[in-house]
C-alpha cells in the first residue's frame, strides 16, 4: 500500500468545497450510542492546510452533536501531524483569547452551576486508547471527576514531536460528551498550534435536525482556496509568480526536463520568484526585528511550499509511512516537519510583527530586466571608452 498522504493528493482532483452537516460514523456499545469522525488534514488545500473528515465533503464539514452521546475525533492519520484539535465555544479558542470548552467554564448563557464541579462539558484526550488527563464526564472514557485536568496539556506537546515518534506513539483520539441541556448555539473544532483552521459545530437532535438553525458565532474570515496553478502544484500564492516576471529572472532551473520532473521545476520558478520578490524589503520602522521577519517570512514559505511541491509532484514513493531508513520515507518525514513547523513559525513572526506594531510586509520593488539592462549600458559605455 502507497503512503497515505497519497490518498489525500486524490482530493485535489477538484478544488474544496464546503457541504451539508456532517454526522460521523455510530454505532450502539454497551456505554451507548458512540460516534467518530475521522480526521485528516489535506495539506494542499490553503497556506495551512484544512481538516477534512472521512465519508464529508469538502474542506472544514459543518459537523453535527447530539446532546449526550460520545463523540470521537479520530486523529490518527499521519496528516493530522501539528494539528492537535481544541473544542471552543467561539472560532479559533485560544488563538484569539476567547473561551474553550473546560471543566471549569460554563457554557456562555447557560444557567449550569457545572464549574463548581468542574463538571462543564470538555474535550477528554487519549493516547494509544489511554486517557491522559483527570476529568470525566463520561463513564465510557473514564470513572465520572471533577478536575480541571482534561489532558490537553499532556495531548498538545506530543504534536510537537519529531514526526516518527510522534507516529509510533499510539492514536491520537479526542472524545466529547455534551451534557448542558440550555446551551444550542454552535461550537467550534480548531487547530491547537495553527490558527484560522477553525470548523463548526451545530447541536443536532435524535433525527438529526440542527437546534439552532442560524450560523451563530460568525467565523471572522472566510477560507482560503488555492489558484488553478497552486492547485496544479500541491501550493499557495504563487499565481501571481509564474514567470516570466518583471522582479525576476527568466529560469531559476537550467535545462528544464520534460515529464513530471518538469511541471516540478515550472512550480519551483514560480516559489523561487515569490521568495525573490518577498525578500525584497525595506527596513520597515528601522528595525532589524521587523527585517528579519520581512525576510524571513517569504524564505519559510517557500520552503513549505517546495515540499507540498515535491510531495504533489508524484517522485516521492514510500510504501511505509514508519519506515526510517527509506531515502523517500526520510524525505516525506522531513517535508512533515518543514511544512507544519516552519507555517507554525510564520505564525509566531507575523504575530510579533502586529505585536510591535510593525507593518505585516514592506515590500521594495527591485525590476531585474531594467536593472539587467542599464548594467548592461554600463559595460558598453565602458568599452567604448578603452
Amino acid at each position: 500500500m502507497k503512503l497515505t498522504y497519497l490518498s489525500l493528493a486524490l482530493l485535489l482532483s477538484s478544488t474544496p468545497s464546503l457541504a451539508a452537516i456532517c454526522l460521523g460514523s455510530c454505532e450502539e456499545t454497551s456505554h451507548g450510542k458512540v460516534c467518530t469522525f475521522e480526521l485528516k488534514v489535506n495539506l494542499f488545500a490553503s497556506e495551512l492546510g484544512y481538516f477534512m473528515v472521512t465519508g464529508c465533503e469538502g474542506i472544514m464539514p459543518t459537523l453535527g452533536i447530539e446532546k449526550g452521546v460520545t463523540y470521537v475525533f479520530d486523529q490518527g492519520d499521519e496528516s493530522n501531524y501539528y494539528h492537535p484539535l481544541g473544542l471552543a465555544y467561539y472560532p479559533d479558542g485560544a488563538h484569539d483569547d476567547v473561551d474553550e470548552l473546560e471543566p471549569v467554564i460554563v457554557p456562555p448563557g447557560s444557567s449550569s452551576d457545572c464549574e463548581a464541579d468542574a463538571m462543564c462539558p470538555a474535550p477528554m484526550y487519549r493516547k494509544g486508547n489511554q486517557y491522559l488527563g483527570a476529568y470525566s464526564n463520561n463513564e465510557a472514557i473514564a470513572p465520572l471527576q471533577g478536575s480541571d485536568n482534561f489532558g490537553l496539556d499532556d495531548y498538545e506537546p506530543e504534536f510537537f514531536l519529531d514526526f516518527l515518534t510522534w507516529k509510533t506513539a499510539g492514536k491520537y483520539e479526542v472524545a466529547l460528551k455534551f451534557d448542558v441541556d440550555d446551551f444550542t448555539q454552535d461550537i467550534f473544532y480548531f487547530c491547537h498550534i495553527h490558527q484560522f483552521i477553525t470548523g463548526r459545530i451545530k447541536f443536532i437532535d435524535e433525527k438529526g435536525d440542527v437546534l439552532q438553525e442560524e450560523n451563530k458565532p460568525d467565523i471572522p474570515y472566510e477560507y482560503e482556496s488555492p489558484s488553478e496553478f497552486d492547485e496544479s502544484c500541491g501550493t499557495f500564492g504563487l499565481n501571481s509568480f509564474v514567470l516570466p516576471h518583471k522582479e525576476c529572472p527568466s529560469t531559476f532551473v537550467c535545462d528544464k526536463p520534460e515529464g513530471a520532473v518538469g511541471d516540478f521545476v515550472s512550480c519551483l520558478d514560480a516559489m523561487n520568484c515569490a521568495m525573490t520578490v518577498g525578500m525584497t524589503t525595506n527596513a520597515n520602522k528601522n528595525s532589524a526585528i521587523a527585517l528579519f521577519n520581512h525576510q524571513m517570512t517569504p524564505h519559510h514559505q517557500n520552503a513549505v511550499n517546495m515540499c507540498k511541491a515535491l510531495l504533489k509532484s508524484g517522485e516521492v514513493q514510500c510504501d511505509d509511512i514508519e519506515d526510517e531508513d527509506h531515502p523517500h520515507c526520510q524525505m516525506v518525514h522531513l517535508c512533515y516537519v518543514i511544512i507544519n513547523n516552519q507555517n507554525f513559525q510564520i505564525q509566531t513572526m507575523r504575530g510579533i510583527l502586529e505585536s510591535l506594531d510593525y507593518d505585516e510586509e514592506d515590500d521594495c520593488k527591485i525590476p531585474i530586466k531594467s536593472k539587467r539592462l542599464k548594467n548592461n549600458k554600463k559595460k558598453k559605455d565602458g568599452k567604448m571608452r578603452t
